[in-house]
């Protein structure tokens, strides 16, 4: 019996009519730090673009509707976004010119994604201009969330954006399996791929399990991103599959998941993707499916996870190795009383600051809702073949020594 279709992950709440995809540039602005929108120069202009405001820009985009112009712009956003990569990946020292604005492209690049269904549809029938298009995106995902500067983040959000977008449409299942068409010239060992669902998956773990608590705000639309190619990717390599379960088991982590309320949210997006690939290509994805085999044993415990103890508070350490005494809050506040100084916003702070008290009836619902089925499922199918299949071998070793 075949499957339904799935249903494309979207972080819009409430979409609008015809319009089924995730959230405009005014949420990614919104992880960053007001980088402005569509039309509007800062985050404030660019939630009154997502709500629909009928500005000037909005109209153009959505005006350019002739196939030659839709042409022209996707052949042009091609060749501008794959000379960030093309000028570094270069052998000769300045060869190529570098381009100086690549953030403004890669927003006016959102903006027609968000606004412009012709597009989007323009785009999708071009199969090697699309390849391109999101192997450029990938890799200013990897090269910005590889460094510690706040300024990238909404830069990286924007480039999420963009990908969920064309991953919840129909058409871009059409590349997910092919093969990467360049290698992105990436330092370091950097997550890389025969395929473009490779190159994705391994992407985003590594974003996830490297970034999880400095990047939390962009890991909801990286993972959505994931659960809309889950279906539709016939085989992970070996490398993608160990990160894959490598990011799952991080996320479960009990240090990170009782630490903030919406963590567990991650944790079931992680396990759906997981879940969907098993349901609907389990017999082509055997390195999946070994890595999960090796990982049995911290899956079967999800539904077990306790809160880590609390940690004993210590005192900072003075500049000797000793631990000082009276250098904490308390010290401070006491000096402020003593000057005579307001301590009521050091309070607020204080209390802003307090970390998240998980709560029994918080832990039981997420608990409640793991998408953990299909996964136990397939360990309780395979677990005894395989100890069965290991038993085997070893008795086979031992008389051959023998």
């Amino acid at each position: 019996m075949a499957l339904p279709a799935p249903r494309p992950r979207s972080l819009r709440a409430t979409p609008r009519p015809g319009h089924r995809h995730c959230g405009g540039a005014g949420s990614a602005a919104g992880a960053g730090g007001g980088n402005g929108g569509c039309g509007g120069g800062g985050g404030g202009g660019a939630a009154a673009v997502g709500e629909g405001r009928d500005d000037g820009i909005s109209r153009l985009l959505v005006g350019l509707q002739r196939p030659e112009t839709l042409a022209f712009l996707v052949a042009g956003f091609r060749r501008l976004l794959r000379n960030g990569f093309a000028s570094r990946g270069t052998y000769l020292p300045s060869a190529q010119a570098a381009l100086q604005c690549q953030q403004e492209l890669l927003l006016l690049l959102h903006c027609f994604l968000e606004r412009n269904a012709a597009f989007r549809l323009a785009l999708l029938q071009r199969q090697e201009d699309l390849a391109e298009v999101v192997l450029c995106l990938v890799y200013w995902v990897v090269l910005w969330s590889g460094d510690g500067a706040v300024a990238h983040h909404s830069w990286v959000h924007l480039s999420l954006l963009s990908l969920l977008l064309l991953s919840a449409e129909p058409g871009f299942s059409s590349i997910v399996n092919l093969p990467c068409p360049v290698a992105l010239p990436l330092p370091g060992s950097r997550p890389t791929g025969p395929s473009i669902a490779d190159l994705l998956f391994s992407s985003v773990a590594e974003l996830v399990s490297a970034g999880k608590e400095r990047l939390e705000p962009l890991l909801p639309a990286a993972l959505a991103l994931l659960a809309n190619l889950a279906p539709h990717t016939k085989m992970l390599s070996d490398e993608a599959a160990a990160l894959l379960t490598a990011m799952l088991l991080d996320l479960a982590q009990p240090s990170y998941l009782f630490g903030g309320e919406a963590r567990p949210e991650l944790l079931i997006t992680a396990l759906a993707v997981v879940s969907s690939s098993l349901l609907y290509h389990h017999a082509a994805n055997l390195p999946l499916l070994h890595a999960l085999l090796h990982a049995a044993a911290p899956l079967r415990a999800l539904p077990s996870l306790q809160p880590p103890p609390p940690a004993e508070a210590e005192e900072p350490l003075e500049p000797d190795g000793t631990r000082g005494e009276g250098a904490g809050p308390a010290s401070s506040d006491a000096a402020g009383e003593a000057d005579g100084g307001d301590t009521g916003g050091g309070n607020a702070d204080a209390a802003a600051a307090e970390p998240f008290a998980a709560t029994a009836a918080w832990v039981e619902g997420w608990k409640a809702r793991l998408p953990l089925q299909a996964i136990f499922l397939f360990l309780d199918a395979v677990e005894p073949k395989a100890r069965t299949a290991g038993a085997r071998a070893a008795g086979t070793g031992r008389a051959r020594q023998g």
